[in-house]
């Protein structure tokens, strides 16, 4: 059954009021939980009891996020949200990137660390920063381009998905932090970027720090997902209390040509 995730059959919406009640099985399919819930107005949805497959919009190049466990069905449910021979993005768990792996030609899978805050917010030290609003959305994306960052968006708008945080010298932003996506009970921070002349001055501690307490004054469960490799951001987020939970795979693939498309 092909759907727009707004308007999906309540038996889904039933197995997520319950799976959702789980913060570690959210935290490990949060993409999929992200498009069916926060982002549904931007998703359709392919769903069977066996498997549902999310194809999300808003992001610059086509994301899929599923649930389930069969590689064929995935594979079958994914030509209905995206032209066979397309490329897509997904960001999986290690449990699903063996289901990929076997649905689509991939072409390049890279290991990421999701890392969950379990601080209580009394080392936090948020005094350098201040809250972002929306007129500081192009200086949000004049800093990532400065320093050739890609932004981690699920929309035009930088500062949609909740709170974000900033270091200001003069007129010039310097550091950041902002909400890629909210879901039902938890938060992504990411973003995190500061001008390499003003680099190590505590500014990403600071503006970091001022988003948990954000997040954490809402009662929010505040997750990120970091490069594997990137060990200055591993370090800094470790500091201020959070722990890697998982890792996970940012995965590029191509969805197959049925073989009659071929012939």
């Amino acid at each position: 059954m092909l759907m727009n995730a707004a308007n999906r059959p309540s038996p889904l919406a039933n197995q997520l009021e319950m799976k959702t009640r789980d913060l570690d099985w959210t935290l490990a399919h949060f993409t999929f939980v992200a498009n069916v819930t926060t982002l549904a107005a931007e998703c359709d949805i392919a769903h069977s009891p066996a498997m549902s497959v999310a194809s999300c919009r808003a992001v610059p190049r086509l994301g899929l996020a599923f649930v389930g466990n069969s590689s064929d069905l995935l594979s079958t449910y994914a030509t209905f949200l995206a032209d066979p021979g397309s490329q897509v993005e997904l960001l999986v768990n290690e449990e699903q990137r063996c289901i990929v792996e076997h649905a689509f030609e991939v072409q390049s899978a890279a290991p990421k660390w999701q890392m969950l805050y379990r601080g209580e917010g009394q080392e936090l030290d948020d005094e350098a920063a201040t809250e972002l609003v929306e007129n500081d959305a192009a200086a949000v994306q004049a800093l990532a381009k400065a320093e050739n960052v890609p932004l981690n968006l699920v929309s035009d708008d930088p500062l949609a998905q909740g709170p974000a945080f900033g270091v200001w010298d003069r007129r010039k932003l310097v550091a950041m932090a902002t909400t890629p996506v909210c879901l039902p009970g938890a938060a992504e921070i990411g973003n995190v970027v500061t001008r390499k002349e003003f680099r190590r001055r505590g500014f990403a501690t600071a503006v970091v720090s001022a988003l948990l307490l954000a997040h954490l004054a809402y009662g929010r469960n505040v997750f990120t997902v970091v490069q594997a490799d990137n060990v200055g951001a591993l370090n800094l987020f470790e500091k201020l209390g959070f722990t890697r939970e998982r890792m996970m795979y940012a995965m590029t693939c191509v969805l197959r040509v049925p073989s009659k498309e071929i012939e």
